[in-house]
Parts: C-alpha cells; sequence; structure tokens
C-alpha cells in the first residue's frame, strides 16, 4: 500500500530526456540549443528516414487509388451524358407513329362576293337632280335612290294626253251613233217625201189618162211622169237616209277609233315611263359600295356589273345584295364536293372566328389559271352573325368530307420518296434509319394518315441525319377515299 500510495500521491512519472530525444529523433531533425552560447546544433539520424518510406508509398498509392476512381466516375459519366444526348437527337429527329380520329377536310381559297353586284345607271342619258343614298348605306328593293332632271319630257307628256282625250271623243262619238234629234229629221223628211209622191202619183195618173185620150199632150204627159219619178227617188233617199242614222256608225269606224284611243295611250305610256325611269330605285335589297356621281353631273346608260371596286362615270352607284362565298378547288379535290356540303370559313379578318356556310352550287365549267386547273364553288353564308362579312374579303375553306376513327398518323415531313415510292425512314437500334414503303391515306394538318406499312408507337425520322429538315408540305394523294401509293393529299 505504501509504495502505491506513493505513486498515486507523487502521479505520472517524468519520462526520461534521452527517450524524449529518440521519440523527436524518429519524427524529425533535432534541434539543440546552447543556451549559454545562443548556438544550435542540428541531429539526425539514418534510420528516421529510412521510418518515413512506408507513409508516402501508401499516400501515394491512396492519391494513386483516388485518382483512378475518379476517371472511372468522369468516364461513366461521360458516357451517360452521350448516350442522354444521343437519346435526345434521337427524340429531336424522329417521331412515334400514333394512331387518333381525325376529320378529313379539302381545304381550298376563296373570296366574299356579292351574289348579284350591279351599276345603277339611267335608262336615258341626263343630269342628276336628287341622290339620295350614301355609300355603306343598307337599301331596301324598290327604294327611291336618284332622280335625273325630267323637264324636258312634261311638255311631251301634255301633248300626249290631249292626243288621247280626241281619240277617246270621237271614239264615243261613234260608238253611241247620231243624235236622237237627228234622226227625228230624218224622219220627217222621209214623211214629207212620201205625201209629196202621193200628190204627185195622182197627177201623174190623171194625166196619163189625158193623154192616152188624146186630151193632153205628149209633152206635158212627160213632165208629169218625170216629176212622179223623182218623188219616187226621194221618198227611197229619205228612206235610206233615215235607217242609215237609225243602224248609227259602221263597225269598221269604231274600230278605227278604238284602234287610234290605243295608240294614243302608248304614246301617253312611253312618256311616262321616261319619266318614271328617271326615278332610280333599287332592283333588290342590298348595300351600297360605290358611288359614282354627283348631284348635277351628266349621267349615260351602263350595262356594266360592278365587278371591280373602280369607278365609272356613266353610272350612279355600285349596289351589292346578299353575300356569298367563291372558293377555288383543285381538280383532284372536286369530287368530294357536293351540294349542301358543311363548309367552314377561316376568314382572314377574323382568324380566330370560323364562319359555318354551305355549298350552293358548283360550276359545270373548269377555269385554268397558269396551267392549274380548278373549279369555282359558291358557298352560302349565314344571314345573321356576330361577324361583319365584306366584299372582297379573303378566307380559307375546310370542307368537311368525313371522319376516321383510329387513324395511323405520322407526322407530314415524315413522308419521302425513295426508290421510286413512297414511305419513312424507320428508326432503328443501330441508329441508322431504313426506308419503309406505305401507303398515304388523306393529310391533316401537319399530320398524314398511312393506311399500310408501318405500325403505331414505331419513330420515324422528320429531320434526317447530316441533312437539312424537310417541308411540312402536303404530300400527294388521289383522294382521301382514293388513296394511292403517292401523290398530293388532302390538307
Amino acid at each position: 500500500m505504501g509504495p502505491k500510495q506513493d505513486l498515486h500521491r507523487i502521479g505520472p512519472q517524468r519520462r526520461p530526456e534521452s527517450e524524449k530525444l529518440v521519440d523527436r529523433h524518429r519524427r524529425g531533425p533535432l534541434k539543440v540549443e546552447n543556451r549559454n552560447s545562443g548556438q544550435c546544433s542540428v541531429l539526425v539520424a539514418a534510420p528516421a528516414q529510412n521510418a518515413r518510406k512506408p507513409k508516402l508509398a501508401s499516400a501515394l498509392a491512396l492519391a494513386l487509388a483516388v485518382l483512378a476512381g475518379l476517371a472511372a466516375v468522369g468516364t461513366w459519366q461521360w458516357q451517360r451524358n452521350g448516350a442522354q444526348k444521343r437519346q435526345q437527337a434521337v427524340e429531336r429527329e424522329t417521331e412515334a407513329v400514333v394512331r387518333q380520329d381525325i376529320t378529313v377536310k379539302v381545304s381550298a381559297t376563296g373570296v366574299i362576293r356579292p351574289v348579284a353586284p350591279v351599276n345603277i345607271s339611267p335608262k336615258q342619258p341626263g343630269r342628276l337632280e336628287r341622290l339620295l343614298v350614301e355609300q355603306g348605306d343598307r337599301v331596301a328593293a324598290g327604294q327611291l335612290l336618284a332622280q335625273m332632271d325630267a323637264s324636258n319630257l312634261q311638255g311631251q307628256r301634255l301633248s300626249a294626253r290631249g292626243d288621247l282625250a280626241a281619240a277617246e271623243a270621237n271614239l264615243s262619238k261613234l260608238v253611241a251613233g247620231n243624235r236622237p234629234e237627228e234622226i227625228a229629221q230624218a224622219r220627217n223628211g222621209a214623211n214629207d217625201a212620201r205625201a209629196q209622191l202621193v200628190a204627185i202619183r195622182s197627177a201623174y195618173t190623171s194625166n196619163k189618162k189625158l193623154f192616152e185620150a188624146g186630151a193632153l199632150g205628149r209633152v206635158a204627159f212627160d213632165a208629169s211622169a218625170a216629176q212622179y219619178r223623182a218623188a219616187q227617188e226621194k221618198v227611197q233617199a229619205t228612206q235610206s237616209q233615215l235607217e242609215l242614222l237609225q243602224a248609227g256608225f259602221r263597225k269598221e269606224d269604231i274600230a278605227l277609233a278604238r284602234a287610234q284611243v290605243l295608240k294614243a295611250k302608248g304614246s301617253l305610256q312611253t312618256i311616262n315611263s321616261l319619266i318614271e325611269d328617271t326615278l332610280i330605285k333599287a332592283p333588290f335589297a342590298g348595300v351600297i359600295t360605290q358611288k359614282f356621281a354627283d348631284v348635277g353631273a351628266f349621267v349615260t346608260p351602263t350595262t356594266s356589273a360592278s365587278a371591280t371596286s373602280s369607278a365609272t362615270s356613266s353610272s350612279i352607284v355600285a349596289l351589292a345584295g346578299a353575300l356569298e362565298g367563291l372558293a377555288n378547288v383543285s381538280e383532284v379535290d372536286i369530287g368530294s364536293i357536293h351540294p349542301g356540303q358543311a363548309v367552314e370559313l377561316l376568314v382572314d379578318a377574323y382568324p380566330r372566328r370560323p364562319v359555318p356556310a354551305r355549298v350552293r352550287l358548283i360550276a359545270p365549267e373548269s377555269v385554268v389559271v397558269q396551267n392549274v386547273t380548278s373549279f369555282q364553288v359558291r358557298l352560302s353564308l349565314p344571314k345573321e352573325g356576330g361577324l361583319k362579312l365584306m366584299s372582297g374579303m379573303n378566307f380559307t375553306a375546310n370542307f368537311l368530307v368525313g371522319r376516321r376513327d383510329n387513324a395511323l398518323l405520322v407526322p407530314t415531313s415524315a413522308i419521302v420518296s425513295q426508290e421510286g415510292g413512297t414511305g419513312v425512314l424507320l428508326h432503328q437500334a443501330g441508329g441508322k434509319p431504313r426506308f419503309q414503303p406505305v401507303r398515304v391515306g388523306a393529310t391533316v394538318g401537319p399530320q398524314t394518315e398511312v393506311l399500310s406499312g408501318i405500325k403505331a408507337g414505331q419513330r420515324v425520322y422528320i429531320s434526317f441525319p447530316g441533312q437539312r429538315k424537310p417541308n411540312n408540305k402536303p404530300v400527294k394523294s388521289g383522294s382521301p377515299f382514293q388513296p394511292a401509293g403517292g401523290g398530293r393529299g388532302i390538307r
């Protein structure tokens, strides 16, 4: 207990200086300082350098291992980034084949035009006296638009009225016949003639007997006989005149009088028509699209229609009736169009507000412009709508042809022509594109229907490696209902 208690009390013993010196010598060079002289010396022991070599080798091995690890990690990361970049490049250059429902449409451009555009002009040349409308006014059928000067026709109308009155009076006279007073006078004359005939006949009878008895000479008897014959003729004449007056005028005279009345009426009606023509009225309801003349201008007749917006000096105003759409459909698509078919119009002025329309008629004759054959299709527009459609507006017409359920679609830009046929470039595992022939159908927007040759989920190239990206123009096809291996499709 005693020594141990002493050790515990005293604490840990101090190490000898020699051991400390050896320990310092192992860790490195020793520096000994002579405090009295101020000089110092360095003691180096050879066994200390030999002891450091294993530690340096271990540190170098550890550093090499770390560098190798970092190199391996870098190589893996580089390979991973390269694979990702290649995958991203494939995704940029290809698209997957998909299935979805589509609505097949035939697209065509067109313009809005009036159904009946006309230039309004007078029938006779003259000076414009009044103009009652302005450009943009909506007018009703029969509404008065303008009035021409008619002062030179007023005198002609008065003269025609006088001629008609004279002809009608003459006809009335002939139809009514002779006056009763004239008939009574003729009757009295006939009665007087008969009375005179009775007296003359009695004298003639007596003279005849005396002549036969030789008591009367020839001369006196002949005078009596002549007087008797004259009395007979007078009776016949007065009786005929009486009968003529009682019968009235001849039918031919009455017919002639009627013809004269009709002629006078025609002359008056002609003058009235000329005066009426000075009142310019709207032939149908519509909108005044142009104004060509002002009050006081001299205007001449014209028959030109307002097919253009240019003014003409021979018209007063231009009137446009109801509007319609006029679309030019290509020859390969016209077989899919029929009257009554629904159409969706995208007017350039209202690109986000489609206008419903229907096919009214299809022109029976084609129009060839720059060796391109097309047919004009007239479209009926809605009478009422929120859009203010005006003549001359351009539009794109989408004719609703049909609907395809679960159609196989690829980007239109993926369709290529190679090896004498139409097909697509399929993406393969090795990365090299492979040409695959396909049969295409309808083209709807940026996508084209594929009828056979590929399956859904496959990826097709839309941008070929090392080449430019193709455009999105539709491929060719005879018709959406008559697919072929090539040709232009329906948008």
